[in-house]
């Protein structure tokens, strides 16, 4: 065992079981119902530091320097915390705002800048000479230990239910019954954990291994992304951009920069001056890195095509904060070419050291005010509705529901108060996204029949007052139908050329509509759902503009209908097969 990987095996135990025992804490306090349930925020904080403080303890502990590392990582904890707090704040209010992709992105960020925080934390307390390399042999240590640690709770776990069904099986339930309680599978799979990383810490040898053998296998894939790299380089003027952007090129542009750059600092990890290739390959390999830049501004270009046609978003946000840092990256790189030529891995190690410390900034500032995608992408798309570069009707209602949490919500209550008198069908929209679903109640309508009715496009005459309260019914009962149309038209007819009008309500949806017949019959409003002469309803443009114009016309069937003993026939203009 080598003298930097010595630790008090006894303290990871007990740090993993106290963080067996705060999971517990707070898996029952959703369970039961107990505070902080129903409050996100704390919610997320307390997960954070109940994750993040124990992990880097016993990742990073080391004789010597408990009480250093304990620090940093006391720090970065608290830090964790208040992130967790404020992303938890965008969960609220708790009815209204679904927050699945809001927890996946936080738990994402901060997996990553735990990490690198462990690192140079591990840096900082360590009395080894500062390098590269050294950083490179930490964050892949980290990163397995953790990764094996997991593998062996879970192999552990599954042992642990192989007991409960064997039992089971025989009709000793007491087992299974034990295995599922929360109160034994908290601590238990924590002490498992602690117990996987006591013994893959002690092993660092072998991870080391692992890590050369991955090197080994990159060193060839390198030569094959660089010249498959600079053979796209070479075909893009043959075949232009066009292409290219049609088939979502700024991504793939990017996934083959970002796997170069992996494959460069997994290859090139040692110290300046070693060469894992001959001469002329390791010049071949620094030609192709010098000409990533050119990458960097292809997809730049294609970004910037895409946010000034359809403005910010959460996922463009994401998209250009990674071509930042693979443009940093390739960029750093190229001046090291340029300056020093064979000897160009003199510049990676300062590149990569401070870009390190730039990503770990940057996950850290995402989860924070001053970084929000969530609120850049909110404020851009308001200022494109404000400016009429987007239509109300194209207004998605739906991005902002589902994928901007808290910034989302109360833009589309002002929405609302914008659009209230202007487009009442958006009002209507946004109601009835916000409608709750409990489990023993129906479905719960999130708009009156007034703010209904004012959404309705009457295209000639006034609406029958009780024709009003009978469609709203109608329409109200499927929310699902309400949140995806855009707009309600209701058209006067006289199919039966008598003295009372029939009216169809026609509703313009994102893709496609509906055609809904009302007449008056037996005392009351009677609905039929309209289709095409012998087929579909096609919802084209045309259509929906000779709804908006009043426009259509009367048609007398050639054939009429038939009763043949109390059966009545109609016969279709439609060749037999």
């Amino acid at each position: 065992m080598q003298e930097g990987n010595r630790f008090p095996a006894r303290l990871l135990i007990l740090i993993s079981l106290l963080q067996g025992l705060a999971l517990l804490l707070l898996h029952q306090a959703i369970e039961l119902k107990f505070w902080p349930q129903g409050a996100p925020e704390w919610l997320f904080s307390f997960y954070s530091m109940a994750l993040v403080g124990p992990i880097m303890l016993m990742l990073g502990l080391k004789n010597g320097r408990i009480v250093a590392l304990s620090k940093w990582v006391l720090a970065f904890t608290l830090l964790a915390g208040l992130l967790g707090y404020y992303v938890g704040m965008q969960a609220t209010p708790v009815a209204h705002v679904r927050f699945d992709n809001l927890l996946s992105a936080f738990v994402f960020t901060m997996a990553l800048a735990t990490f690198k925080a462990l690192m140079y934390a591990q840096r900082l307390v360590s009395c080894e000479k500062f390098s590269y390399s050294q950083l490179f042999r930490w964050s892949w240590r980290n990163f397995f230990t953790l990764g094996l640690a997991l593998l062996f709770a879970g192999l552990s776990w599954g042992l642990l239910m192989l007991w409960a069904g064997l039992f089971e099986a025989i009709e000793i339930d007491f087992f299974a019954d034990l295995f599922g309680q929360p109160w034994f599978y908290y601590p238990a799979i924590a002490l498992a954990s602690g117990f996987g990383i006591v013994i893959f810490r002690k092993l660092s040898n072998v991870i080391d291994t692992i890590t050369g053998l991955q090197q080994a296998l990159m060193k060839y894939l390198l030569v094959l992304l660089v010249l498959v790299s600079i053979l796209f380089l070479a075909a893009l003027p043959i075949s232009g951009l066009a292409p290219l952007w049609k088939s979502g090129g700024s991504h793939l542009i990017l996934w083959m920069q970002a796997l170069i750059l992996f494959s460069v600092n997994a290859v090139y990890k040692d110290e300046s001056h070693s060469r894992p290739y001959h001469l002329w390959l390791h010049r071949f390999i620094y030609f192709g890195v010098a000409l990533l830049p050119i990458y960097s501004a292809i997809s730049l270009y294609g970004l910037v095509l895409r946010i000034e046609q359809y403005g910010w978003s959460v996922g463009r946000c994401w998209a250009v904060l990674i071509w930042l840092f693979l443009a940093c990256f390739s960029m750093g790189y190229l001046w090291g070419v340029i300056r020093r030529r064979d000897n160009w891995l003199q510049q990676l190690s300062k590149v990569n050291v401070a870009m390190g410390l730039s990503l770990l900034v940057a996950m850290l500032l995402i989860n924070s005010p001053l970084l929000d995608f969530r609120k850049i992408a909110v404020a851009s798309q308001l200022e494109r509705l404000q400016q009429k570069k987007l239509l109300p009707k194209d207004f998605d209602m739906q991005y902002f529901r589902r994928y901007l949490a808290r910034p989302g919500y109360f833009a589309l209550q002002q929405v609302k108060s914008d659009y209230a008198e202007s487009n009442p069908s958006m009002v209507v929209r946004i109601n009835n996204m916000y409608s709750n679903k409990n489990e023993n109640e129906d479905e719960s309508i999130g708009f009156s029949e007034a703010e209904f009715l004012a959404a309705i496009e009457v295209v000639s005459g006034d609406m029958p007052p009780d024709l009003g309260s009978v469609m709203y019914q109608r329409e109200s009962s499927n929310s699902r139908n309400m949140q995806n149309t855009k707009r309600y038209y209701l058209l006067p007819v006289n199919l039966d050329e008598d003295t009372q009008l029939e009216y169809l309500l026609v509703g313009e949806r994102n893709s496609g509509g509906f055609v809904h017949f009302y007449h008056f019959e037996g005392g009351q409003w009677q609905q039929i759902r309209a289709t095409e002469y012998g087929g579909q309803i096609t919802f084209t443009q045309e259509f929906f503009d000779a709804i908006r114009a009043g426009k259509y016309e009367l048609l007398t069937p050639r054939w009429k209908q038939l009763n043949i003993g109390g059966q009545h026939l109609q016969i279709r203009e439609k060749p037999f097969n």
